[in-house]
């Protein structure tokens, strides 16, 4: 029974940001052009993977996460993971998300300059609460498990919106072995110590480039995780005419389709 127990703990969710790739544009481009729907393909152009809904006014009201596809067979059959609404107070403040289940939503709360001072995300049984800093935007994200922070991650920004530092820390249980025999044949089985906590050390540097219009056009990422594993990469972004997204290529490749309010 308590090998059971180890097993399932195994499985326990865990928040994972991994790729950092500067992905959406400021809501101001999508309002001024009138933005509807902004489709979001992974990997190729025929492969959804997000849609996000705006009102006549450019504020984003929904959003639709589809399941990850493998082949032709997993895209055929691809289906929703998750819908998120957004919330607004009488200021045209973004409040909250929620989900359509209502198991993960985030909290906005802001000062009496009209700034965005903290927010408070529940994802499953784990809550994050992120603070704010202005003049340049640097927001730091900590979880705490009773009193110990187990996970510590802050953001920094270039023009106060794209992302040019993601650097911090996380405890994880240590993966161990038990080892027992069955009928003279041993057997192993991989388990986390919750009692016994390991740190790891992650810090993304991203130098982003930017046109004399103000858009990003490349970015080189430098990411170090798990302490002192080292991933380098290039980002490259295209636009319609009309200045909106067109694509990212480089790492993992996304594509953008818009619809248009009349």
């Amino acid at each position: 029974m308590k090998r059971i127990i180890l097993l399932i703990l195994i499985f326990t969710p865990s928040l994972s940001f991994g790729q950092i790739e500067n992905r959406w544009q400021p809501d101001s481009v999508y309002s001024n052009r009138q933005v509807k729907k902004v489709f979001v393909y992974l990997n190729s152009p025929k492969d959804l993977s997000e849609i996000v809904e705006f009102d006549t006014t450019g504020k984003r009201i929904r959003s639709t996460k589809f399941s990850a596809s493998y082949n032709k067979k997993t895209r055929k059959l691809k289906g929703i993971d998750k819908v998120s609404f957004y919330e607004y107070d009488s200021k045209n403040h973004l409040i909250r998300i929620i989900d359509s289940l209502k198991t993960d939503s985030t909290i906005f709360k802001y000062g009496n300059d009209n700034k965005l001072i903290s927010s408070q995300k529940r994802l499953g049984n784990f809550v994050y609460e992120t603070m704010y800093k202005h003049n340049p935007l640097v927001e730091t994200t900590i979880r705490r498990k009773d009193s110990v922070i187990v996970y510590n991650k802050t953001k920094e920004y270039d023009k106060d919106f794209y992302v040019s530092r993601f650097y911090g820390f996380y405890l994880e249980p240590k993966l161990k072995n038990i080892t027992d025999t069955i009928e003279g044949v041993p057997n192993t089985t991989a388990y986390k110590d919750y009692d016994d906590l390991e740190k790891f050390k992650d810090n993304k540097i991203i130098k982003n480039s930017f046109d004399s219009n103000s858009q990003l056009i490349k970015s080189e990422i430098k990411s170090i995780f798990l302490n002192d594993r080292i991933n380098e990469y290039e980002l490259n972004y295209s636009y319609y005419k009309n200045g909106l997204l067109k694509s990212i290529r480089g790492y993992i490749p996304r594509y953008f389709k818009y619809e248009f309010w009349d």
